[in-house]
């Protein structure tokens, strides 16, 4: 009773069923590849029948059965009760049985009765795991003793069974990879279309607010309402501009086509720059900047783009600050500078730090705060573009530090 309990807790391990099921051979269609090996099987053992099968916690599922009459050549499975194969997986051990009808464990097993088969050589289907999914089984009908050399020829079928076991995953899954580069791609081209479909009439929608709020202040109109309006309108265009802009650069990213303008700039000058047209939308959200350069901090970097990193660096501190200080530092040391944004808002837990980086991925509800997931992954490979780095260091409800760290002279163009 003891035994047959081991065993049944044996083949019913999670961990065996779930290597089982990531094979996908469960239930699926014959295939040559493994009718070959059970016929090659029983041609070198000189048996009459043979056998490829995978057991789950009920059922003994055939793939291949050579020289099996009706009905199992067309239900291809059984329970698991009737096996003899059942013994030899839970035991993880080639099993060899001269006649099972004197064996004290399988004397019982119907597969064996129903087939008029009383020898039975088996080897188990282990994966690179060490989990026994299976049997490679030759069975015969009268009494035998099988030799070292038989054992050795299915043990070696054995092992083929399991290669092709593993080469079918494996064309399974580039399959799968391939389906999945197909669909980046195709969104990727869509979001190089859309980008440059949305920033078409965005531009002149633009400047023809620019226009009219001239035209408004000119002709002496002083309505409050009216400029107020003009303001948010202008707003939100610009935002959906820079929306559109980081699709475009994701867009130049997944086709290395993010190029850089090099030329000899001072980060200090550019973090005042960028920060003081930050400061009314920071001190409306309770979040002042406080900036911290050396004076001159020269080198050779695409001002446009650094811009574009200390933006979005900025801006998230502003939106995740959660109403304290905002400190925005400069750095030189002899070959590297150092940037630092540091806010004291919600701060992101230790395994979103590096997931943050990553297109479309964000560490907070899309519910609570805006956004993409874009302004990161852009600001990231425009750092690592220049041959510098992006990091995160942070605690949930202690703010968050982003340090990016940058060759005085970058090695791309």
């Amino acid at each position: 009773m003891g035994e047959s309990v081991n065993m049944q807790s044996l083949l019913r391990s999670q961990e065996r069923l779930d290597a089982l099921r990531l094979t996908r051979l469960m239930d699926s269609p014959a295939e040559e590849a493994f009718d070959r090996l059970s016929r090659l099987a029983c041609h070198c053992l000189l048996t009459p029948m043979g056998m490829v099968n995978f057991l789950d916690e009920e059922r003994l599922f055939c793939k291949s059965c050579h020289g099996f009459p009706e009905p199992w050549l067309r239900q291809r499975a059984m329970p698991l009760s009737h096996s003899v194969c059942q013994h030899t997986v839970a035991a993880g051990a080639p099993l060899f049985v001269e006649d099972t009808r004197k064996h004290p464990l399988l004397r019982k097993c119907l597969d064996m009765e129903t087939l008029g088969a009383v020898a039975y050589a088996g080897v188990p289907l282990i994966n690179p795991g060490g989990q026994a999914l299976g049997t490679l089984c030759v069975l015969d009908t009268v009494p035998r003793r099988w030799t070292d050399r038989e054992a050795k020829i299915l043990k070696d079928l054995a092992a083929c069974v399991m290669t092709e076991v593993e080469f079918r995953a494996t064309r399974e899954f580039e399959q799968l990879l391939q389906k999945e580069r197909e669909g980046v791609k195709s969104r990727d081209e869509f979001l190089s279309i859309a980008a440059h479909e949305l920033r078409t009439p965005l531009t002149p929608l633009k400047l023809q607010l620019e226009t009219l709020r001239r035209s408004v202040v000119a002709a002496g109109i002083d309505d409050p309402w009216v400029m107020r309006h003009l303001e948010r309108s202008s707003v939100q265009v610009q935002r959906l501009l820079q929306l559109v802009d980081r699709l475009l650069d994701v867009s130049r990213i997944a086709t290395g086509r993010l190029g850089l303008l090099l030329e000899d700039m001072d980060l200090s000058a550019l973090t005042i720059e960028v920060t003081d047209r930050f400061q009314e939308e920071a001190e409306g959200a309770g979040c002042p900047l406080e900036v911290h350069t050396p004076g001159r901090v020269r080198g050779v970097w695409d001002q446009l783009r650094l811009e574009q990193v200390l933006s979005s660096l900025i801006s998230n501190a502003i939106k995740y600050g959660a109403g304290h200080p905002i400190d925005v530092s400069v750095e030189g040391k002899e070959e590297v500078v150092r940037l630092c944004v540091q806010d004291q808002g919600i701060g992101l837990a230790p395994e979103d730090a590096s997931r943050i980086f990553e297109r479309f991925e964000r560490a907070v509800s899309p519910k609570h705060y805006g956004g993409m997931g874009l302004g990161l992954y852009v600001a990231r490979q425009i750092i690592e573009a220049h041959g510098g780095t992006i990091a995160v260091r942070s605690q949930p409800g202690r703010g968050a530090t982003f340090i990016v760290v940058l060759p005085k002279v970058s090695g791309r163009r």
